[in-house]
């Protein structure tokens, strides 16, 4: 009896490390406002917010095994929902580590105004009209139909932004950007990461350090474009006085114009060359030293194209 006895607690011992690490499942839902303040903090795993028919905040799926509970209250229009780690979780090391981290499905109003912070969480957000501010450091973001003031920002992470409108701010460091079918005024920004984007913005900024960018804008009306060691391709149709600035030091730059724009050009390269397409004008060098420079007018030349480089190529070409 004795031996069966210590069989079966040291069964029992080993059994309970699986039971104190398996997922729990919750499925909560409560009252808000239509135009909630929501706060949702997932550090790993996939989080999927779309908008509800109603005012209520719901939540269901399962939590991140390494999760110690789960935080949600509302008061005064403010809703939190936070997955609680113990404090050693720090020690775990997050990079790079989804693990069997939390599945859930999240609801808000519509009407929110929606903050989602996460560490190596992916994040699937639809429909939200209030404003949206979507960060993580590893995870990926899909980020569709958002309106009002929208930020996305990964460190690692790639983007894929679709049709979402308003003041757009789009951010990661070595992560991809795909930006499909927005409007609105949109900023891009990266370090080493790709931006492929098609918009209609009219006001539309691009920046980048060693990554490449290629835009098909519409309708776009002011473009500021920055660089290091990137390149940066940029098709603009449907603008016919536009007002645009770029600069890089060893990246190039190359504009795809309407053939009848308005427009005066400035055009200087200390170091790398300049291919106009656009007139018959042809740049001039100093006297002493590399510098080139392009100056020369199309239509009423009430646009402007102001573009500088150091080492770079720059090159327009008429759609």
């Amino acid at each position: 009896m004795t031996a069966i006895l210590t069989k079966n607690a040291l069964l029992l011992c080993l059994l309970l490390p699986f039971a104190a690490n398996a997922q729990e499942t919750i499925d909560e839902s409560l009252s808000v406002s239509a135009n909630e303040r929501v706060y949702i903090e997932v550090m790993r795993g996939t989080v999927r917010i779309r908008a509800s028919d109603d005012n209520l905040f719901r939540v269901r799926g399962t939590l991140d095994e390494r999760a110690e509970g789960y935080t949600l209250e509302s008061n005064n229009g403010f809703t939190r929902f936070e997955v609680e780690y113990p404090r050693s979780s720090r020690g775990w090391g997050w990079n790079n580590d989804k693990g069997d981290g939390s599945e859930l499905e999240i609801e808000i109003p519509a009407g929110s105004e929606l903050e989602f912070e996460s560490v190596n969480g992916d994040v699937d957000v639809m429909d939200i009209s209030g404003s949206s501010s979507i960060k993580t450091v590893n995870g990926d973001i899909v980020a569709s139909s958002l309106s009002s003031f929208v930020e996305l920002g990964s460190v690692n992470g790639d983007i894929e932004s679709n049709d979402n409108s308003g003041r757009l701010e789009i951010s990661t460091v070595n992560g991809e950007v795909r930006d499909n079918n927005s409007s609105g005024r949109i900023e891009y920004d990266t370090v080493n990461g790709e931006i492929r984007a098609s918009s209609s913005a009219t006001e539309v900024s691009v920046s980048t350090v060693n990554g490449e960018a290629e835009l098909a804008l519409t309708g776009t009306e002011v473009l500021a474009m920055g660089t290091v060691n990137g390149d940066i391709d940029v098709r603009l149709a449907n603008s016919l006085s536009p007002r645009i600035e770029g600069s890089t030091v060893s990246g190039d730059i190359r504009l795809e114009l309407e053939r009848d724009i308005n427009a005066s050009f400035d055009i200087s390269a200390h170091g790398g060359d300049i291919e106009n397409d656009m007139s018959d004008a042809r740049p001039t060098r100093d006297r002493y030293g590399p510098r080139k420079q392009l100056n020369f007018s199309t239509g009423n030349g009430s646009g402007s194209v102001e573009i500088t480089t150091v080492n770079g190529d720059i090159e327009l070409v008429p759609l």
